[in-house]
């Protein structure tokens, strides 16, 4: 090949592409963004025209892409969490990790996802990196700064919500009742932020169950940081009208029963997702027994009075025919008014009396989250109306995507949803009604 056909075939490639497209895994954490690249060169726009033209062609057919990159906001690789050469199903499985905890907005998220999950975007996307480095080469130092600043407060804030997604289950019956008014665990025990670990035992140490239980949390050097990251997350990422509402519930829980409100703490501590089993469980009993209410507390009647029955009599016997013996003896007795039939039908069948004895055994404390947690009721049980409801989940759920929401950095954009902290309670909740309905 002659050395003038050899010069034209090497004009012609150039045309056709940038430059050779090779993104490799570097020694820096996927967490730091290794993808994303801010030249340190300075030079005359002019110089890169071609640069600045294929940018410029990248805003009209993937604006999205040039506008998360000139906002500072990671790489979709940064985004996921994903290396270069991460198998489909690791891209998936991030992708479902960052939907129920980020920082990031959730059609920030989606993008990342199907870019990287379609070979051919993600190959134009790679492309697009390396075109966005030389780009910046035109930048102004402080164009630069302020450029790598925010990325590197996006950086930050994200490396938070990772953290606080591997605590959050632990903490998850804590964050909903603490956004509700409940007081911190340094406040339970009137301690100090600061408290010494000799505080910590003096205070807690042969205490209540609920201190003790505080007192070992707070007294592990490991456990109490944990919890202080917890705690400082949820005041930094709080939202101005969480806040104000928390403060406005705080009066709820002064006034609680002392005893009532030592096991709704240590139960939101110690069972995971208790407090929404507890709650589940409620909605579900009354919103198919509606004539239940009547014959629970704070009314003075309750099935067992109205057989003459005791409660120690059926909690004590391990015996379930001598239970059943025990209440058709007392059936028997009375006058067969609708009351009656009603509790004897109620006490005689081993599962309604079940659901009936833990409601009554309760109560106090399921009251309580009623109040705390604002379940609406109506005339005939549980009004399952919508979202809005049950203990007003759909605001819980709102409470909850506020709470990992920084406003300033979003641009008004809420992150993607913790989806599988309470909505099962609604869909579950909502198909027991229907079926209850059905039935009746």
């Amino acid at each position: 090949m002659s050395k003038k056909k050899a010069k034209k075939k090497k004009k012609k490639k150039g045309q056709r592409t940038t430059e050779p497209i090779v993104v490799k895994r570097r020694d820096v954490p996927i967490e730091d963004d290794p993808y994303w690249n801010i030249s340190s060169e300075y030079v005359d726009g002019h110089r890169i025209g071609k640069y600045i033209a294929w940018f410029e062609r990248f805003e009209e057919l993937h604006p999205e892409w040039t506008y998360a990159l000139m906002d500072g906001i990671p790489t979709y690789y940064c985004v996921l969490g994903v290396e270069h050469d991460a198998s489909e199903a690791e891209i998936e499985a991030a992708y479902n990790r960052k939907k129920k905890l980020s920082s990031y907005p959730k059609d920030v998220i989606e993008e990342a996802f199907n870019v990287l999950s379609n070979p051919r975007l993600k190959r134009e996307y790679d492309k697009l990196l390396v075109i966005f480095e030389n780009v910046t080469k035109s930048m102004t130092p402080f164009e630069k700064s302020e450029l790598i600043k925010e990325h590197s407060a996006h950086i930050s804030t994200e490396k938070e919500f990772v953290r606080m997604g591997k605590i959050v289950d632990r903490y998850r019956d804590y964050i909903l009742l603490y956004t509700r008014g409940m007081p911190d665990l340094y406040e339970i025990a009137g301690l100090a932020r600061n408290a010494t670990a000799d505080d910590i035992r003096r205070k807690c140490d042969g205490g209540t169950e609920l201190l003790r239980r505080i007192g070992r949390i707070l007294g592990d050097t490991a456990s109490r940081e944990e919890y202080d990251f917890m705690l400082s997350f949820n005041e930094k990422y709080m939202d101005k009208e969480v806040v104000k509402e928390r403060n406005n519930s705080k009066k709820k829980w002064k006034r609680m029963d002392r005893c009532v409100f030592e096991k709704i703490v240590l139960t939101a501590l110690d069972e995971p997702d208790a407090i929404k089993r507890y709650v589940k469980r409620r909605i579900e009993i009354l919103s198919n027994n509606h004539d239940w209410k009547q014959y629970l507390p704070p009314n003075n009647e309750t099935f067992l009075s109205v057989l003459r029955l005791d409660l120690g009599s059926l909690k004590n016997s391990a015996d379930k025919r001598e239970v059943e013996r025990v209440i058709r003896e007392s059936y028997r007795r009375l006058e067969k008014t609708p009351q009656v039939n009603l509790a004897y039908s109620v006490l005689k069948n081993a599962s309604l009396r079940e659901d009936y004895l833990w409601l009554l055994e309760n109560h106090e404390m399921l009251d309580s989250l009623v109040e705390v947690l604002r379940v609406e009721e109506g005339p005939g049980g549980f009004e399952i109306e919508g979202i809005e409801d049950i203990p007003n989940f759909g605001e819980m759920m709102a409470t909850l995507i506020r709470l990992f929401a920084e406003s300033e950095m979003r641009r008004g954009r809420i992150p993607p949803e913790m989806s599988d902290i309470l909505a099962s309670i609604l869909e579950d909740a909502m198909g027991d009604r229907k079926r209850g309905k059905r039935s009746g």
